[in-house]
């Protein structure tokens, strides 16, 4: 079903090709309605611009979810940024909406609480740093805990120690005696 939104048609997931090495406009990209497997009852949207093929099992989208929408709390399995480009972006357990130009970063493990859009919605661009995963909190206990359980929180960065799980380090020896 193709909807309109900020003038632009909506497509069906896939149907225009994502180059790497070259330049992607993001406002040349047209908005697609998002499914969420893991909530069919939810309304249609967010929508989103693919900016990274989904098929490569990363995701790095412009999404823009509707005024008042919300998600239901999850975590994912790589670190996530969001950028946020127009609108407020509010997340429950965090002390200020994020509004146009802030930076939001969540450890991959870390489950947070439902995610919502101000009242006139909200537009953000949202990377994942590595393979893409949506969890809910409540099927699977996230390894660095939960926003509404503190006594759960894991500090410091267990991420940085993913390279032990590498039979074999593929990176070449580092030479320390200088050029």
């Amino acid at each position: 079903m193709a909807q309109d939104i900020d003038g632009g048609a909506i497509t069906v997931a896939g149907q225009h090709p994502l180059g790497e090495r070259r330049p992607i406009t993001i406002e040349d990209i047209p908005w697609e309605g998002f499914t969420d497997p893991a909530e069919p009852n939810r309304p249609p949207g967010p929508f989103v611009r693919w900016l990274v093929d989904p098929a490569s099992g990363n995701r790095v989208m412009h999404v823009h979810s509707l005024a008042g929408r919300r998600a239901e709390p999850h975590w994912h399995l790589s670190d996530t940024l969001y950028v946020v480009t127009e609108g407020e972006f509010l997340v429950e357990g965090e002390a200020l909406p994020y509004r146009a130009g802030d930076l939001r970063w969540v450890r991959g493990g870390f489950a947070y609480g439902p995610e919502s859009s101000g009242p006139e919605g909200a537009k953000y661009l949202f990377i994942s740093l590595g393979p893409y995963d949506k969890l809910d909190p409540d099927e699977f206990a996230p390894p660095l805990g939960r926003w509404d359980q503190p006594d759960t929180w894991v500090e410091g960065y267990p991420q940085v120690h993913r390279r032990t799980l590498l039979a074999e380090d593929p990176r070449p020896p580092h030479d320390s005696g200088g050029a």
